[in-house]
């Protein structure tokens, strides 16, 4: 430990007394440092650029995904008795499929739809079957949210009563539409209508359906809706479509008990965070898209998945690899030249002090010593070296980006990272290993080798004699 105190005193003491020297070694140690941490910001930079252009860019049905399964609605007695395809459908999406994807999501949906309707009980409703409206019984979750949809009238419909005999009178259905669709049908808030199924017999039973409230979604142009222009209200030129939103308890026991068997189908919609996903997390999102694959297709039964996410990212992945090869050569090259500055300006510095490293040893000193001393003082100079040049990386990688490749546009932000600074300390680490060992190298001389040093040329290195030749 006292060896060590004297060693950084000496240290201090010497950058002080030859500063200019001492300065050309600190520069190298510096471009050291930026350059190699410079390049994993950069190259960070490249990748999280990319990854938001290439998300930005991609339509809503390469990004979105969704999960559809087909069933039919059961009676709500024997519902009760057992898990109904769909019951087991949602425990097993929300509970096994969903988890993995919730960081890199921004909005999750269920959309539960019936078989469609005809409209029935107003005069106007009384049209051959070719151009009356018609509409689906929907429930979808977070519909009633601000920021999906906003109420301009009524209320939003609430769960049907519970039964209070063995065979009760199936009541009203409540239902809410949209703005849209109330123009195309005439409908208003109040308003009572018929619902008639579209395939069955001659005489089928109907439904009592009241229009309990009207709303507008906020956005209709966001992806989260992207793909579900058929769920809400359209005209295809021949008829008008219009949903009825209500309850889930409206259709698994109001509608299920009227019409037991009527086909269904539900829908998990995923709107993906295209701001919030780095490219750290590219490869376990693929790793989740590969599980949900493998796992809808062996445990969920009547399925259907779109997904072109794991497309889109494997593309990614591709062209930023061929994109960061030439930067990576660039390095490589830019490394070699500085660690061959490094290597001259250390025997320049060990040659200028052949005569204290032979003052130091006829006073007793080991060899070991004398390379301690150079490791201390090298640690001295590069402790300031690895803080500035780190500090240096990120705007330096910045500025390269916005003149090379245009990376502002990607919304992309240059970030020192701990990876960075490890890369960028290993490269200070490597120019003080460098000096310590050209110091030992020269250390290991004998005094008399060092005193004739000083009265006669030394011998020049072989590589400092035919390097040229060499290259």
């Amino acid at each position: 430990m006292a060896f060590l105190q004297l060693a950084l005193l000496l240290a201090r003491r010497r950058i002080a007394a030859a500063w200019r020297p001492e300065l050309v070694l600190f520069l190298g140690i510096l471009l050291s440092v930026a350059i190699l941490a410079g390049s994993v910001v950069f190259s960070d930079l490249l990748a999280a650029a990319a990854l938001r252009r290439a998300l930005q860019d991609a339509p809503a049905e390469e990004v979105n995904f969704w999960i559809r399964i087909f069933h039919n609605l059961e009676e709500p007695a024997t519902a009760a008795q057992r898990d109904t395809p769909y019951q087991s459908a949602i425990e097993f999406v929300e509970g096994q499929v969903s988890p993995p994807f919730h960081p890199y999501l921004d909005d999750q949906a269920r959309l539960l739809e019936t078989a469609t309707f005809f409209f029935g009980g107003p005069a106007r409703f009384d049209q051959p079957q070719a151009v009356r409206p018609r509409g689906r019984v929907q429930y979808m979750t977070g519909l009633t949210a601000t920021n999906r949809s906003q109420l301009t009238a009524g209320r939003w419909p609430n769960p049907p009563p519970p039964p209070i005999a063995a065979n009760p009178p199936v009541p009203l259905i409540e239902a809410a539409i949209e703005n849209a669709g109330a123009q195309l049908v005439g409908l208003t808030v109040g308003d009572e209508m018929d619902l008639l199924p579209t395939a069955g017999t001659l005489n089928p039973q109907s439904t009592r359906v009241r229009i309990v409230g009207l709303f507008d979604r906020v956005n209709p142009a966001d992806d989260f809706w992207r793909g579900r222009e058929r769920s809400f209200s359209h005209h295809n030129g021949q008829w008008a479509t219009v949903p009825l939103f209500t309850t889930e308890a409206a259709i698994l026991e109001q509608l299920a008990a009227v019409y037991p068997g009527l086909y269904a189908n539900a829908t998990w919609i995923f709107d993906l965070n295209r701001q919030g996903i780095q490219p750290g997390d590219v490869a376990a999102l693929q790793t989740a898209i590969l599980t949900a694959r493998r796992d809808i297709a062996a445990n969920l039964e009547n399925s259907t998945l779109g997904l072109r996410l794991d497309r889109l990212l494997q593309s990614y992945s591709e062209q930023l690899t061929l994109a960061r090869i030439p930067m990576f050569l660039m390095v490589f090259l830019v490394v070699g030249i500085l660690a061959y500055y490094l290597a001259l300006v250390s025997g320049l510095t060990v040659r200028a002090r052949s005569g204290e490293i032979a003052l130091l040893k006829s006073r007793g000193a080991t060899t070991g010593q004398i390379a301690l001393l150079m490791l201390v003082e090298g640690l001295v100079l590069a402790a300031p070296a690895v803080i500035i040049g780190a500090l240096l990386a990120p705007p330096v990688a910045a500025l390269l980006g916005r003149l090379f490749f245009d990376l502002a546009g990607g919304g992309a932000t240059a970030a020192l990272s701990y990876r960075a600074f490890l890369l960028g300390a290993g490269g200070a680490l490597l120019a003080v290993l460098v000096l310590t060992l050209s110091t030992l190298a020269a250390a290991r001389q004998g005094i008399v080798e060092f005193r004739q040093a000083g009265a006669r040329p030394p011998r020049t290195p072989w590589f400092h004699r035919y390097y040229l030749d060499l290259l």
